[in-house]
């Protein structure tokens, strides 16, 4: 079965993912300068490299992605948390589990709450409450 053709799908890599919400400026700007210095095709599978060293950094190190700001990442727990059931967040509410994991990361001290669509703002658990649920201590 084809998916469709083969140029297209260069055009689709080479001209449409850096528009996914968290790639931002930085990889267009980076792709951008390594079309001036190879084919596009290098050049997709530099940014593939790269990302994927960044994401086997990320998950490694349990450090927060640089070019995400402390909000978006608290957004991103809460949705990865609907998808969740309660024995998998450990009895925790979504607001004690986003602020326990972003605790694990040691940022967002200062967030009380998310608001990247201000129709739905969410309110964000304090440390207190996020480790006396479970009797937790605080993240090493």
């Amino acid at each position: 079965m084809v998916m469709g053709s083969r140029r297209k799908n260069v055009e689709i890599c080479a001209g449409k993912w850096w528009k996914w919400p968290g790639g931002g400026l930085y990889w267009k700007k980076y792709f951008d300068g390594l079309k001036k210095r190879m084919h596009v095709n290098q050049a997709i599978v530099a940014i593939a490299r790269h990302l994927l060293t960044v994401v086997c950094s990320v998950l490694t190190n349990y450090e927060p992605y640089r070019h995400f700001s402390p909000d978006r990442i608290a957004y991103k727990y809460l949705t990865w948390l609907w998808a969740l059931d309660k024995e998998q967040r450990q009895g925790m509410t979504h607001p004690q589990f986003a602020r326990y994991y972003l605790m694990r990361l040691e940022i967002g001290d200062e967030l009380n709450r998310v608001d990247l669509n201000p129709e739905f703002p969410y309110k964000l658990a304090s440390m207190e409450e996020a480790l006396a649920h479970r009797k937790l201590k605080p993240p090493e």
